[in-house]
Formats: C-alpha cells, sequence, structure tokens
C-alpha cells in the first residue's frame, strides 16, 4: 500500500493540487483557474472538482488516499476546520470548509494557512530540514510568514499566529492593508518596492529601470527592479537593501522572543535575494541578542509553488496514525 495526500493550495487565482507520498514526492500536481466566482459554495464546488480529478490520479497509479489538505490564504481557527476570512475571498466570514468538503468526499479534511503550510513543507523537505526551528517569510504582494517550532507549526491560542507582515516596524509609516500603520507588509511588499522604484524614475536617478517599463511607470513590477539591480543600478539595489533592514529588524524582534535556527526568505520576491541578504543580517547583528544573532542562519527558501503542496501532505500524512490510534488528529 503507497499511502497519500490528496494536497491543494487555494489562490484567489488559482487552485494547484497535487498527491503527496510519504517520501515527500509530489506526482500529478497541476493547477486550474479558481474562476470568477469567488462565493464559498463554488469554490467549495471547484475544489470537489479538483478532488475528483486526484482521485483518479491515485487510482491509476495504485496509490491510497488518506485525507485532504487544503492550505488557504487567509484565517484558520485552532481547529484546522473553519476558514475565519480570507483577503482574496472578500465575502468570507467562518466559512466550514472541512465539513463542506467532508460531507461530499467521506474523507478526513484539515485547513491550514497557506504561509503555515509552506514553512511546514521548507522543514520537512527544504531550506529548514536540517533544523527544528525556523521562520518562514513570504515576500510577494504582501508579506506572510509561517513559524515551526520543535518540528511542528505553531499555531498560537486561536489559530492565527505567523502573521509576520503585520508586525509593526515604524509607528507612524505608511498605512497597511490590515488599517494598521508601518507595518512589515506596508514596508516590504510589493506595493512599497513599486512606488520606491517609480520615486527612483520620477527623479531621474536610474536610466536603466526608466529604459525597461519603456517610460511607462504603470507597467512597473519587482522584477523590472530586480533586472536593474541586477544590471548595476545602485538605486534599485538600495531598495532592496532598505527591504531587508525592515525584514532585519522583525527578524531581530522575533529571534530575541522566540530564538530559533533559521530564517527563510520565499515568495517571488525573495528571488532578490542577493540584494536583500546583508541588510537583513546586518539588522540582526545591530539588534538581537549576541549569541543568537551570530548563529542564526538566514537563506532563501527552496521549493518554490512546492512548498503549500508538501506542507498540506505532511500535515495529513502525520494526522492519520493519530486517526487510526483512536486520538482524534487534534
Amino acid at each position: 500500500m503507497n499511502p497519500v495526500a490528496l494536497t491543494i493550495d487555494l489562490g484567489g487565482t488559482d487552485i494547484k493540487a497535487g498527491l503527496v507520498d510519504a517520501s515527500g514526492a509530489i506526482h500529478d500536481d497541476f493547477r486550474v483557474p479558481t474562476g470568477d466566482d469567488l462565493g464559498a459554495e463554488t469554490v467549495a464546488a471547484r475544489i470537489m472538482e479538483v478532488i475528483g480529478s486526484l482521485n483518479s490520479k491515485a487510482a491509476l497509479r495504485g496509490l491510497f488516499p488518506q485525507g485532504i489538505g487544503i492550505g488557504v490564504p487567509g484565517g484558520v481557527y485552532e481547529d484546522r476546520a473553519t476558514i475565519s476570512q480570507a483577503p482574496n475571498f472578500p465575502a468570507w466570514r467562518d466559512v466550514p470548509m472541512k465539513s463542506l468538503i467532508e460531507k461530499q468526499t467521506g474523507m478526513p479534511v484539515l485547513l491550514d494557512n497557506d504561509a503555515n503550510l509552506a514553512a511546514l513543507g521548507e522543514s520537512w523537505m527544504g531550506a529548514g530540514l536540517d533544523v527544528d526551528s525556523m521562520i518562514l517569510f513570504t515576500l510577494g504582494t504582501g508579506v506572510g510568514g509561517g513559524v515551526i517550532l520543535d518540528g511542528e507549526i505553531w499555531r498560537g491560542a486561536w489559530g492565527m499566529a505567523g502573521e509576520i507582515g503585520h508586525v509593526t516596524v515604524d509607528p507612524g509609516g505608511p498605512q497597511c492593508g490590515c488599517g494598521n500603520h508601518g507595518c512589515l507588509e506596508a514596508l516590504a511588499g510589493k506595493k512599497a518596492l513599486i512606488e520606491a522604484a517609480i520615486s527612483v524614475v520620477a527623479e531621474n536617478r536610474s536610466p536603466i529601470l526608466q529604459n525597461l517599463i519603456e517610460g511607462d511607470a504603470a507597467l512597473m513590477n519587482p522584477k523590472h527592479i530586480y533586472d536593474a539591480a541586477k544590471a548595476g543600478c545602485e538605486a534599485c539595489r538600495q531598495i532592496f537593501a532598505a527591504m531587508g533592514e525592515n525584514i532585519g529588524i522583525v527578524c531581530a524582534s522575533l529571534l530575541n522572543v522566540l530564538c530559533v535556527e533559521k530564517f527563510v526568505l520565499g515568495g517571488g520576491i525573495s528571488g532578490a535575494f542577493e540584494f536583500i541578504i546583508d541588510s537583513v543580517n546586518r539588522e540582526i547583528l545591530k539588534r538581537a541578542y549576541r549569541i543568537p544573532a551570530s548563529r542564526v542562519r538566514v537563506e532563501k527558501a527552496v521549493l518554490g509553488n512546492r512548498a503549500g503542496l508538501l506542507g498540506a501532505g505532511k500535515m495529513i500524512l502525520d494526522y492519520m496514525p493519530a486517526i487510526n490510534n483512536g486520538r482524534g488528529g487534534q
């Protein structure tokens, strides 16, 4: 018997899916559009179609599904059954996704925040493989995070731990999408990078970047900024260095509280790791206690889009022995 988990990474644009086995291999992974109707029941029906496809693929391979793990871009209560809210799905409030799926499949279902599962995936099969404690930053449109302590996701008292993007760095800073001012996300997310780059162009400090966007600031994206930095643009390198400073400030505070062994930087903007890392390390050494600051490592995530599927797979495969032993897995 070759047990596998049916794994789903739910996004506002795409649903990624695959079969994950106990060795960490992903079989038959694919993605489909989430669709324009983002109502909870419509999305649940779309997930059911994906599950049907995964079951068919498992049968063809002689694999035996054990359960369904779903990563969602939002808050999940500590029961791993109900989605409290999800920014990509604005109308969602306290959606009982676990029961919606279980009633139709008869299989055990667990949910978790997508960044939590990405952190678990990196811990299991990626950059955190050699440590017991790590914190993942997901750097993209927003800034997310996941905390792994003693090899397990730390979800906190109400399942909402790990919201690293909403740690306040500068109380007088720009307003964040969450309503607070000066969050890490407001200073190091995609919007902040683009605004900084547009200012660089407006001040005529980067002919390279000006050429890359063909003179149209509306076209600006993080890849343009990275490509300009690679081509030698000092102003663009400084944009990433400032981003790294803010990340490093948060890392130092987290290190003083949790004393983890490693910080892992993932997400699309982590592609600029080479221009971020030095300032991250400088801030850690400046602000954290000497021993952890000198020993902690900051590394780039290695699993890319596979991290969430692997984390969802491990969540289910770890859960099943508890079910079989009558403990319920909670």
